[in-house]
């Protein structure tokens, strides 16, 4: 239960890290009224559309990067055997391969948010449409730990499930199969790249 826990923080984790930052440069700015004199610029819409998105991946990864120093802190450092009768530790490796596996995650959770708070009318209203959707690709994971399911190809094609699962088997040191990795990043930047162009 604890290693299956670890996928669904981490989607949490994705979806959280860069909201606010988000919903401050779509909704926000269109509450403080300072989009439109941005709009008449001449700025191509992409370019503005992708520097909003880059100025919020950082925030995202940072928080990524936070939960899996947390994750190995707790695992590695405090003595869990004393407390739950079993030792448990994350290698370096695997805690650097789930980063690395999180990031096409960043992407889609950056566009899908921005799209939602795109079309919202306020910050507030923003941020109650965006703070629900983390629980959207989070429940399948939060499942893991109770019904595990077993790696295979069409498990891949579920964006953020397919990293789910390949975040799980590195937390088991399980070998992940090359084409499962290449479909479920493959898979999850399209339609981060379909929500991104929309």
């Amino acid at each position: 239960i604890f290693l299956n826990i670890l996928p669904y923080f981490i989607v949490m984790v994705t979806f959280l890290g860069g909201m606010y930052v988000i919903i401050d440069t779509t909704a926000g700015e269109r509450e403080r009224g300072s989009l439109e004199p941005l709009l008449i610029n001449p700025v191509p819409r992409w370019q503005l559309v992708i520097g909003k998105l880059l100025a919020s991946i950082p925030f995202a990864l940072l928080a990524i990067l936070l939960c899996l120093v947390g994750f190995w802190v707790v695992f590695s450092v405090v003595p869990l055997e004393d407390y739950i009768g079993i030792q448990l530790s994350i290698s370096p490796v695997a805690l650097m391969g789930i980063f690395l596996i999180s990031i096409p995650m960043v992407l889609l959770a950056s566009g899908l948010q921005m799209v939602i708070a795109t079309f919202t009318r306020s910050f507030k209203e923003a941020q109650t449409y965006v703070s629900f959707l983390p629980l959207i690709p989070a429940i399948p994971g939060m499942a893991l730990a109770f019904l595990p399911v077993k790696a295979s190809l069409w498990t891949m094609l579920i964006p953020t499930f397919g990293q789910q699962l390949l975040i799980n088997q590195l937390m088991r040191a399980e070998t992940i199969a090359p084409i499962h990795l290449w479909v479920s990043t493959l898979v999850t930047l399209l339609f981060a790249g379909i929500l991104i162009g929309i």
